[in-house]
C-alpha cells in the first residue's frame, strides 16, 4: 500500500485538532496530514485511533452522552477501513469510554472506577484462583482493611457502625447456611470499606474481596467456623465503639490471617485444615 501524503508517524500525544484535518485553533486552517493516508500495516492502528478519541473525551471536547461520528466519517477522518474503526470502538468500550447499543451509534461515557476494576477483576480471576495469587490478594487485603479499621475506630459514625451491626445480625441468623453467611460476611467488610468515604476502597472491595471470600473452600464444620468468624466481627465493632484502634486492628488481623490459614491448610489436607480450625 502506498502513502501519498504522510509527514511522519501517527502521534496520539499531539492535539487532535491539529492532526486529523480539522481546523487548527491557532492557524484557522485545516491540516492535511490524514486526508490522503492509506493504511500501511498497522499504522495508524486501532489502538492509536482509540487513544486519540479517548484524549478528546478526557479533554471534554466530547461530552458524556454525545454520539461518536459515524463509521464512514471516522474512516474518512483517520484514513482507515471499517474493521480498524470497529476495533478502535471496541477498545474504547473496554476502557469504559463508550456505550454500545444495537441499532445506535456509540455514545460517549465516563468510566467509573468500580467499572474499571471490575473488568480487571474478570481478567485476573485465574491468577487469584491459585494459592500463590490468593496469598498476594490476602496480603493486600490485610494491609488495606487494617488501615481502614484503624480509621473506623477514630471516625466511624453511629450510622456506619449500625450498618456493620446489621450485617453481623444477618450472619448470626444464617450460620448453618454457608452461601447466605458469606453474603452477610461480605456485607460486613464492605460496610467497613465504606467508612472513609473513598470510592476507591469500595471499588477495590467489590472487585476483589467479595469474590475472594466467596471462592474459599467450604470449612469442615460450617456452623462452628461461621460462629467464630462472626464473633470476631463483633469484637471488631466493640473495639470501634470503644474507639480502641489498636484492639480493632489486632482482632481484624487475627480474623483475616486465621481465615487464610484455614484455606491453606485445606489445600494441604483435611487433618491440617481441622488443626487450623481448632487453633
Amino acid at each position: 500500500m502506498q502513502i501519498s501524503s504522510f509527514p511522519g508517524p501517527f502521534r496520539p500525544d499531539v492535539e487532535p485538532s491539529s492532526q486529523f484535518g480539522r481546523p487548527n485553533a491557532e492557524e484557522g486552517a485545516p491540516n492535511q496530514a490524514f486526508q490522503q493516508v492509506e493504511l500501511v500495516g498497522a499504522l495508524p492502528d486501532a489502538s492509536l485511533i482509540a487513544s486519540a478519541i479517548a484524549k478528546e473525551i478526557h479533554s471534554g471536547r466530547m461530552e458524556e452522552g454525545s454520539m461518536l461520528s459515524s463509521e464512514r466519517q471516522l474512516c474518512d477522518r483517520f484514513g482507515v477501513g471499517r474493521s480498524i474503526i470497529r476495533e478502535a470502538i471496541r477498545q474504547l468500550e473496554m476502557m469504559g469510554l463508550v456505550e454500545l447499543r444495537k441499532g445506535h451509534r456509540p455514545r460517549v461515557a465516563y468510566p467509573s472506577f468500580s467499572g474499571l476494576l471490575a473488568s480487571i477483576s474478570d481478567a485476573s480471576r485465574l491468577f487469584f484462583s491459585g494459592t500463590e495469587g490468593g496469598a498476594h490478594m490476602e496480603q493486600a487485603r490485610l494491609f488495606l482493611e487494617t488501615s481502614m479499621v484503624r480509621y473506623a475506630a477514630h471516625s466511624a459514625t453511629p450510622a456506619q457502625i449500625a450498618k456493620m451491626v446489621a450485617a453481623i445480625e444477618k450472619a448470626d441468623a444464617v450460620v448453618d447456611d454457608l452461601p447466605r453467611f458469606r453474603d452477610a460476611d461480605v456485607a460486613f467488610h464492605r460496610a467497613l470499606a465504606e467508612v472513609p468515604g473513598n470510592p476507591i476502597f469500595i471499588a477495590l472491595h467489590d472487585a476483589f474481596v467479595g469474590g475472594l471470600m466467596r471462592a474459599r473452600p467450604d470449612p469442615a464444620d460450617t456452623a462452628r467456623h461461621n460462629r467464630r468468624s462472626n464473633d470476631e466481627h463483633k469484637g471488631v465493632v466493640q473495639a470501634i465503639i470503644a474507639r480502641d484502634a489498636a484492639a480493632a486492628e489486632a482482632i481484624l488481623t487475627k480474623h483475616l490471617t486465621r481465615n487464610f490459614a484455614v484455606y491453606v491448610n485445606h489445600v494441604l489436607g483435611p487433618t491440617a485444615g481441622q488443626q487450623a480450625m481448632e487453633g
